[in-house]
């Protein structure tokens, strides 16, 4: 299809203006006189090129030499007159050090239209060739026939209105006519991408000029058809591709469309594909798209092979990469799909593993892919070089500790094998030092004296302190909601401070993990003095409201439905608001709860929770309804806080059965519970679903008999350790003690005692089937002291999906008597699952077997449940 701009019909008439160039006066402190004639020629030039007829430059230069006086509009209508110019141009080059501007004035000699003024500058000498092209062209769009524009007509155009046509023209209806700008306005219409072929005609009337733009519409898409894809559905085929129904035809467009599809499959491993395009006039004119695929076989990455390596072994290498070959669990992360830009990143990452591990020449080649009779074949070329190791390192400098501590602190040690990547912790560590001192302008530079023929390295990290930095001002932008005190209590440094780099990454991280934001940006500029500093705190506020709902199973509850609504930024005070609701097969629970994290802004966080909770237990059902009122506080030591917990709470034991066991039956009716818990938690683990390290302690004291129905005292220790031992491998031990005693002011219920049994205590046993038992019925009644120990070995399965392996041995029991400890009366039971740290929640299946059933238990249980760890 022919794409033609033709030239538009926009000749006057009239003859063009005749023009005279008068020389340019020169303000400079340079020699610069020879530009006042060499700028006359070139506008004279230009103009002639733009249409204009320009009087002889020499024949004005006469003319002025006669008269022998500076240039002014009298003097310069006086010689364009004489010299039979319609229009004289004069005007002025200025140049301050390297701008250079250049002032021009449009005069009609015969008054006929006022003063037209032009200015135009750039730097340097060099510019004035382009200055002076655009002075020109400024110039030529001056109106000079003195006519004006009549009337503005658009033809041709059936889909797109001539309103639109005519907001892009600067040729107005009422205004002056010019050819030029006429030209100018035919790109512009161009431009908008709808047109085959633009044409302007112009004719004279009694008003004036009448202007008609002629169109040719591109022909716009009827219809788009997609056929033989199977493995890419064609909704979302057409909603990557540009090409859209109803819209302007471009052929850009089409071979645009062409190239996502083969992208689309090629993500999926149909590196084969092609994607053949045909385009037919329908009926009605427009056009269709019909997009034929080929997808061919799927092509994955069956092997990867490493050439030149000697120190490490290929399946080393291979771990460090993302992608892989093809393998059992191939079809769960797509890994065995070549993808380009994830390959060059594992290139990368091998040679950070070589640099690490003293390969300070190593060379990792651009992984070269070929086909094999499986798949696709990735060779990767290593040229691993020498292998260094630290024959000496130091510290020198300006010190602000000790200079034995420092070397203590540090990653790198002498006889190890160089790595770049503790040379980097080590560079942080020694900016953090003196960063947090309030030098926040240290220079740490690594000075590495490489010995080929030894293959050693000497690293002397140079240290320049500077000065000690103080805050100046802190200035807070992008909160539109969230108020300044929200942000600013978060940042852990106020103005005045010394500066503090660790401070920083601490507020950063504080303010990330408030969840307000997008995206945070806290940039350090430099004060009004060398010694002070400012900082910007540039936030993007997100969206703080959510509605949740979603369902699940588990063997305890049954099938759920869980629902939410959440504001956690309320009226922008950093307050959360919720409503949550819990619909199980066994239980029904709703909650609304209230949060204020700093109370008086103080770090003290205060809440209450009114629920709602109805429970279906073996042998009754329990309905509670309640209120919770919450106390939380910083305590001196790093990573605890010491709660406080006020609780009203309204039971109803009813629907007992018939043949419970007495002290269960005695439960029926309504009692009240009112009583305050105090609890010391140190949490230190680095991931809360999948945590690899760390420990996570607790000490909970509940005191009941604050009024009501119900009197005791409950003590619970409970202790997590995390321990990696290799590659992703760990070990958790978990131990949980608890103490129950009733008051006598009151009465002890059965729900408040201790159960054990389940996928969160003993596995293998049936939901609290370890306790005491009633001699008469066989019913658990619970108990006033128990003991729980696991132990867990897990092992990453598909690690980059999630989900690891589990193997367990579960201990403990339950006693009747609160001094009833006994460890040689201990329940256990051993075995294994498999868990997805999915997003929503760790999903666990898991088998246990119980060791040593008493008469009447299952000796084993399958388990299934999503939801927390202990």
């Amino acid at each position: 299809m022919a794409l033609l701009l033709m030239a538009p019909s926009v000749a006057s008439s009239a003859d063009p203006p005749k023009v005279a160039v008068f020389p340019f006066d020169i303000f400079s402190t340079e020699p610069l006189g020879s530009l006042r004639n060499g700028l006359q020629d070139m506008l004279q030039t230009r103009l002639a090129k733009k249409g204009w007829k320009v009087i002889d430059p020499a024949l004005v230069r006469q003319a002025l030499a006669r008269i022998n006086k500076p240039v002014d509009l009298s003097l310069a209508r006086k010689v364009a007159g004489e010299l039979g110019a319609d229009f004289a141009v004069y005007g002025s080059m200025t140049k301050i050090g390297s701008r250079v501007s250049l002032d021009a004035k449009l005069l009609d000699v015969l008054g006929m239209q006022r003063l037209q003024s032009y200015f135009v500058e750039g730097m340097g000498l060099k510019a004035l060739p382009k200055l002076t092209d655009q002075l020109a062209h400024d110039i030529a769009l001056s109106p000079t026939s003195g006519e004006k524009v009549a009337a503005v007509k658009v033809k041709g155009n059936r889909r797109i209105e001539a309103a639109a046509i005519k907001a892009v023209m600067s040729t107005k209806a009422g205004g002056a006519y010019s050819a030029l700008r006429l030209d100018d306005d035919i790109k512009a219409i161009w431009k908008l991408g709808y047109f085959d072929n633009v044409r302007a005609s112009s004719e004279d009337s009694p008003d004036g000029k009448v202007v008609t733009i002629s169109v040719v519409e591109k022909p716009t898409i009827g219809e788009i058809k997609v056929s033989g894809n199977s493995e890419v559905d064609t909704e979302d085929i057409l909603d990557q591709i540009d090409l859209k129904v109803h819209q302007v035809f471009r052929p850009t467009a089409l071979k645009d469309a062409r190239r996502k599809i083969v992208q689309m499959y090629r993500d999926k491993g149909y590196y084969d594909a092609k994607v053949k395009t045909e385009v037919v006039t329908l009926k009605s004119g427009q056009l269709g798209i019909h997009l034929q695929v080929q997808e061919g076989k799927k092509v994955l990455i069956s092997r990867i092979v490493f050439k030149g390596n000697k120190a490490f072994s290929d399946s080393t290498l291979r771990d460090k990469m993302k992608t892989a070959g093809s393998g059992f669990l191939s079809w769960l992360t797509d890994d065995n799909v070549l993808a380009q830009e994830k390959l060059e990143q594992d290139v990368e990452r091998i040679a950070d593993f070589y640099y690490n591990q003293g390969y300070m020449d190593a060379k990792v080649s651009a992984p070269q892919v070929s086909r094999g009779k499986e798949g696709l074949v990735v060779t990767i070329h290593v040229v691993e070089g020498k292998r260094y190791k630290i024959s000496s390192i130091a510290v020198q400098g300006e010190m602000v500790v000790d200079r034995k501590k420092v070397m203590q602190s540090l990653s790198t040690r002498t006889g190890q094998w160089y790595s770049r990547s503790n040379l980097r912790k080590d560079m942080r560590k020694l900016n953090d030092l003196y960063s947090s001192r309030g030098y926040a302008y240290v220079r740490i530079r690594p000075m590495i004296r490489r010995n080929p023929a030894t293959a050693t390295v000497a690293v002397v990290f140079d240290i320049k302190k500077g000065k000690k930095v103080y805050f100046e001002h802190i200035v807070i932008t992008g909160n539109r909601s969230t108020r300044d005190k929200v942000i600013r209590r978060e940042l852990g440094v106020a103005e005045g401070d010394l500066f503090s780099g660790a401070a920083l990454r601490r507020a950063n991280m504080r303010l990330h993990r408030l969840n307000f934001f997008e995206d945070v940006h806290i940039v350090p500029s430099r004060g009004s003095a060398p010694d002070r500093m400012n900082l910007a705190i540039r936030v993007k506020e997100k969206r703080t409201g959510s509605f949740m709902i979603g369902g699940g199973y588990s063997t305890l509850d049954g099938p759920m439905v869980i629902g939410q609504i959440q504001e956690t930024n309320l009226f922008g005070r950093g307050q959360r608001l919720s409503l949550k609701a819990q619909l199980g097969g066994k239980s029904t629970r709703y909650t609304l709860s209230f949060t204020e994290p700093w109370l008086f802004d103080r770090p003290i966080s205060a809440g209450v929770d009114i629920y709602n909770w109805d429970r279906e237990y073996t042998t009754y059902d329990k309905r509670s309804i309640g209120f919770r009122v919450r106390l939380g506080f910083p305590t001196p030591i790093p990573s605890t806080r010491l709660y406080t917990y006020y609780k009203l709470e309204r039971n109803t034991i009813d629907d007992v059965d018939e043949n419970a066991a007495l002290v269960i039956r005695d439960q029926a009716g309504t009692s009240t519970t009112s009583s305050i818990r105090f609890i010391v938690r140190r949490d230190t683990r680095n991931n809360y679903f999948n945590p690899t390290r760390g420990s996570d302690n607790s000490i909970s004291v509940e005191y009941a008999g604050l009024g009501g129905d119900n009197a005791f005292t409950k003590v619970i220790v409970d202790s997590g350790w995390y321990i990696p031992v290799w590659f992703k491998h760990v070990v958790v031990l978990h131990g949980r003690a608890g103490w129950l005693r009733q008051n006598p002011q009151g009465n002890l219920p059965i729900y408040e005692k201790f159960f054990l049994g389940g996928i969160n205590s003993l596995r293998g046993y049936d939901y609290w089937d370890v306790s005491p038992k009633d001699p008469a019925t066989g019913d658990s009644i619970g108990g006033n002291s128990m003991l729980q120990f696991n132990l867990e070995y897990r092992f990453p399965i598909l690690a980059k999906a999630g989900l690891i392996g589990v193997v367990f041995f579960d201990a403990g029991n339950v006693w009747a008597s609160e001094n009833g400890y006994n460890l040689g009366d201990l329940r256990a039971s051993y075995g294994g699952g498999i868990r997805w740290y999915s997003p929503l929640g760790p999903l666990r299946l898991e088998y246990g077997r119980v060791i040593n059933p008493r008469p009447g238990e299952d000796t084993s249980n399958w388990e299934f449940t999503v939801g927390s760890l202990f």
